[in-house]
């Protein structure tokens, strides 16, 4: 699996049901999720830390703040 940022519970989850057996992370600055989970349950875990996904979240969470902290359960 390839995703911008670090998988979420829910995603993380779905990645052990389904068997994945590579997770790659564009970065994991912004946001960590179950990445050590995975790394547990034997997921091969890659964090490329890219300079372009780390600038399109920063410039996300920079525009929406309301919408990132509420993504990521914050009020």
């Amino acid at each position: 699996m390839y995703t911008t940022l670090s998988p979420c519970d829910m995603c993380t989850g779905a990645c052990i049901l389904y068997k994945v057996a590579r997770v790659v992370i564009g970065e994991n600055k912004n946001f960590v999720g179950g990445e050590d989970y995975l790394r547990q349950r034997g997921v091969e875990v890659v964090v490329l830390e890219n300079d372009e996904c780390k600038e399109l979240m920063r410039k996300f969470i920079e525009t929406k703040p309301h919408v990132w902290n509420e993504d990521i359960g914050e009020q």
